[in-house]
């Protein structure tokens, strides 16, 4: 009989002590700053189930906006002009594009180029390559 009574008043005690758990408010965080050196052009192939090619040329603005320049070859060549917004957090850049009708996610590798992210993970095709869009750090001209 003691240690039920025992038992009971621990158990009161714990109960009471949990239940005055006092909250207070978040600290202000920083905003989250992109690094100056992810933003640039950034050309490569990305995989096209159904095409031949596809090949993607990048531009990330310090604003957060993107344009991408996607060329499609099939029996001809397709181009399309693709406006956006992209967000950059733990080496992943994250590209939403044509009112978030195309999302694309990108691993940044430690040179600065980006893999192409499909279920998660880096892409790899049958052969076990990536897709790369390799950062140029001086834009191409046409």
């Amino acid at each position: 009989m003691k240690y039920a009574y025992a038992l009971t008043v621990m158990l009161c005690g714990l109960f009471l002590g949990c239940s005055e758990q006092k909250t207070e408010p978040l600290p202000d965080l920083p905003p989250v700053e992109i690094p100056a050196d992810v933003f640039g052009f950034y050309s490569g192939k990305m995989p096209c189930d159904d095409c031949r090619q596809r090949v993607v040329d990048m531009d990330l603005f310090n604003d957060g906006k993107v344009v991408a320049v996607e060329t499609i070859l099939k029996d001809s060549a397709k181009v399309d002009t693709l406006r956006g917004t992209f967000v950059y957090a733990d080496s992943i850049v994250k590209v939403s594009l044509s009112e978030n009708s195309i999302n694309w996610a990108f691993k940044r590798d430690r040179v600065g180029n980006l893999a192409f992210m499909k279920l998660g993970d880096v892409y790899r095709d049958s052969d076990g390559m990536k897709a790369v869009l390799i950062r140029f750090y001086k834009k191409l001209k046409k």
